[in-house]
C-alpha cells in the first residue's frame, strides 16, 4: 500500500481552500459584468437620438474636457470609513441572489426606455387639457323664434293628371265602398249634369256616400277597356306591353274609323272650350301631352294651350305661329332664348335684308353663306339641348290655340305605330260631356291599414283624377273628418303644366290689378262650365302649386309637400 505524504497532494485533488478561493473569483467576476452590463446600458439609453418636431434626428454630443481646467476641491465632502466600505463590497458580492435581482433591476431598466418609434410619436412640447380648453373659443347660443307653422285654409290648384290617390284617417269615413242604387243614380245624375249638390236645388240623394261617388267619374275618348289609354306617354311604362290583343292597326277599317270618330270629337270639345262651356280638356297623345283651357282659366285672359314634351322638330313646325316657352331661362336682355315668331335668330338664315347689308359692308358671298350656316348651326345647337326637358313646355294662346288644334288635327305621329296602343288616337279627358265621350267611373278600393302600428282607414280611388276631382275631393273630406292625408300618383308629362302657371306669378301690381278684373269678368263668362262656384273661381286665379301630397286637420288647414 503506498503511503500518502501529508505535506504533499496529489495532482488531481484540489484543496479546499483553493475551491473557495476560485469560487470567490467566479463570483467577483459575476458582480463585475453585471456592474458593467448597467453601465452600458445606462451609457446606451443617455445617448437615444432626440427627434425634433419636423421628424430630423438631434445628436447630442458630449462636451470635450478641458485639460487646462482646473480642478475646484469640494468642500465639506463627507468622510467614509473604509471598513464600512469593505464591509458593504463583501456583502454585495457574497449574495448570489443580490446578483439576481440586480440584472432584475437592469432589465426592468431596459424595458422602460421607450423605442425610437416612440420617439417619433412623441412631440417635444406636451399639451395639457387646461391649455386645450384655454385655447377654445367660448360657443354662443344664439336663440332664434321658432315660427309656427300655419297651414292655408284653401288647396291651391295643381294642373297635374293624377292617375291614382289614396286617403287615409284616423277616423271612420262617412262613405263606404258599397253604395244603393238611389245613391249611385243620384252620384251619376249630378255629374252628367254637372249640379252642385250643396246649394243647388234638387231632389237627388244628398248622402255623404252619394257625393263622394259624383267626384269618382270622368269623361274619355275612346274607351277601350282591354287597353290602358291612361298611362301612355313617351316615358311612362306601359305594363300591357306584352298582351296578346289584336292590333287595331292590323285592320285599316278599324283604324280609319277610330281616327274619323276621333276627329269628331276632339273638335266638339276644342268648341266647348271656345264657348266657355268646358273649362279645360287633356289629350294625352303618343310623344307629347296637350292641354287645352278656356280663357280665365289658368290666369289667361284668352284660350290657352301648353303641349310637353317638345323636339326641335315639332318647334320648328310651330315656329310660324306665335308661341312662347315660359319655363325657358330668360338671357341677358330679359328676352326669351326661343319663342315662336320672336326668334329672330331663326329667321336671320331666311330673311334677306342682312345679306344685302352684308354685302354693302363689302362681305363677299362665301363669307355671307358662312357666317349664315354657324348662325343656324349655334341656334339649333341651343334648341336641342333642351329637347325632353321640362324647360321645353310650349304656350301658345289666343289664335294661335286655334293653329295648335288644326295641326293636331293632321298630326299623324299623334298616333303611334307599334305597341299596344298602335293604330289607337289620343286620349280626351274632360270634366264636361263631348260628342262620343264614354263616362268612365273610377276604381274605388276601402280597406284598414296599419301604419307604424296605429290602424287607419283607407280610400284608393284609381283612373283618371282629373284637377277638379282632386279639390272636390279634399273639400268633401275637410267638412267629414277632423284630419285625413292623400297620396297622390302623377302622370309626369302633365306636371309642366303647374309649373308653368306659377312662372305667371311674377308681375307688377298693375298688372295683376288687370287680371283680378279679367279674372271677375271671367267667372260670368264661365258660369256654365260645369265646375263648382267655389271650384271656378280657384280655377280663374293663378294660384297654382304641384304637389304630391296633402295633409289636413281641422285646425290648421292644409299642408301640402
Amino acid at each position: 500500500m503506498l503511503e500518502l505524504d501529508s505535506s504533499c497532494t496529489p495532482p488531481k485533488w484540489k484543496r479546499p481552500e483553493d475551491v473557495m478561493k476560485m469560487h470567490r473569483m467566479k463570483m467577483k467576476k459575476r458582480a463585475l459584468q453585471n456592474r458593467f452590463v448597467k453601465s452600458m446600458e445606462t451609457a446606451s439609453s443617455s445617448q437615444i437620438p432626440k427627434i425634433d418636431p419636423v421628424g430630423r434626428m438631434v445628436v447630442q454630443r458630449s462636451p470635450s474636457k478641458n485639460p487646462f481646467r482646473r480642478k475646484t476641491p469640494v468642500k465639506n465632502k463627507p468622510q467614509v470609513d473604509p471598513r464600512l466600505a469593505l464591509k458593504r463590497a463583501r456583502v454585495e458580492y457574497s449574495d448570489d441572489n443580490a446578483c439576481t435581482s440586480n440584472l432584475s433591476k437592469v432589465l426592468r431598466d431596459c424595458e422602460s426606455i421607450p423605442s425610437v418609434s416612440q420617439f417619433h410619436a412623441l412631440d417635444e412640447s406636451v399639451i395639457s387639457f387646461v391649455d386645450v380648453l384655454r385655447t377654445v373659443k367660448p360657443v354662443t347660443v344664439i336663440e332664434e323664434e321658432i315660427k309656427e307653422i300655419v297651414g292655408k285654409s284653401d288647396l291651391p290648384v295643381d294642373w297635374t293628371l293624377r292617375t291614382k290617390v289614396r286617403f287615409l284617417s284616423p277616423n271612420t269615413f262617412p262613405w263606404s265602398q258599397k253604395i244603393k242604387t238611389c245613391e249611385e243614380a243620384s252620384a251619376t245624375t249630378g255629374f252628367v249634369r254637372c249640379l252642385d249638390t250643396d246649394n243647388d236645388e234638387h231632389s237627388l240623394d244628398t248622402s255623404p256616400n252619394s257625393r263622394f261617388h259624383q267626384c269618382c267619374m270622368a269623361w274619355q275618348h275612346p274607351s277601350l277597356p282591354w287597353v290602358d289609354l291612361i298611362h301612355r306617354g313617351p316615358r311612362i311604362a306601359i305594363r300591357d306591353s306584352s298582351n296578346n290583343m289584336p292590333s287595331v292597326n292590323a285592320n285599316s277599317v278599324f283604324r280609319e274609323s277610330l281616327f274619323t270618330h276621333w276627329i269628331d270629337s276632339f273638335r266638339s270639345l276644342f268648341q266647348l272650350v271656345r264657348a266657355n262651356q268646358c273649362p279645360y280638356f287633356y289629350v294625352l297623345a303618343n310623344a307629347f301631352t296637350c292641354t287645352f283651357r278656356a280663357s280665365s282659366i289658368g290666369g289667361y285672359k284668352e284660350l290657352n294651350a301648353m303641349i310637353y314634351p317638345t323636339t326641335q322638330g315639332l318647334r320648328d313646325i310651330l315656329r310660324r305661329e306665335e308661341f312662347t316657352m315660359p319655363l325657358l331661362e330668360e338671357d341677358e336682355n330679359g328676352s326669351e332664348l326661343f319663342s315662336g315668331k320672336l326668334s329672330e335668330d331663326v329667321k336671320i338664315a331666311e330673311d334677306e335684308e342682312p345679306e344685302r347689308w352684308l354685302e354693302t359692308m363689302g362681305a363677299e358671298q362665301s363669307e355671307i353663306k358662312r357666317l349664315q350656316s354657324s348662325q343656324s348651326e349655334l341656334v339649333s345647337t341651343r334648341q336641342r339641348k333642351i329637347d325632353s326637358t321640362k324647360e321645353s313646355l310650349v304656350l301658345v294662346t289666343g289664335v294661335e290655340a286655334q293653329a295648335l288644334f288644326n295641326w293636331l288635327i293632321n298630326c299623324r305621329s299623334a298616333v303611334s305605330n307599334t305597341g299596344p296602343h298602335a293604330g289607337i288616337p289620343p286620349t280626351l279627358l274632360a270634366p264636361v260631356a263631348f260628342t262620343g265621350a264614354t263616362l268612365t267611373p273610377l276604381k274605388v278600393r276601402q280597406s284598414i291599414v296599419k301604419v307604424d302600428g296605429q290602424s287607419y282607414n283607407s280610400i284608393e280611388v284609381k283612373g283618371p283624377v282629373m284637377p277638379d276631382a282632386v279639390y272636390n275631393f279634399c273639400d268633401l273630406l275637410s267638412k267629414s273628418l277632423m284630419k285625413f292625408t292623400a297620396t297622390f300618383a302623377n302622370l309626369e308629362t302633365t306636371k309642366p303644366f303647374t309649373l308653368a302657371s306659377e312662372s305667371k306669378k311674377d308681375c307688377t301690381n298693375s298688372q295683376k290689378s288687370e287680371d283680378r278684373a279679367i279674372h271677375l269678368f271671367g267667372q260670368q263668362n264661365l258660369s256654365d262650365c260645369g265646375l263648382r262656384d267655389i271650384v271656378l273661381k280657384k280655377f280663374c286665379l293663378a294660384n297654382t302649386k304641384a304637389f304630391d301630397s296633402v295633409k289636413y286637420t281641422k285646425d290648421n288647414g292644409y299642408f301640402i309637400s
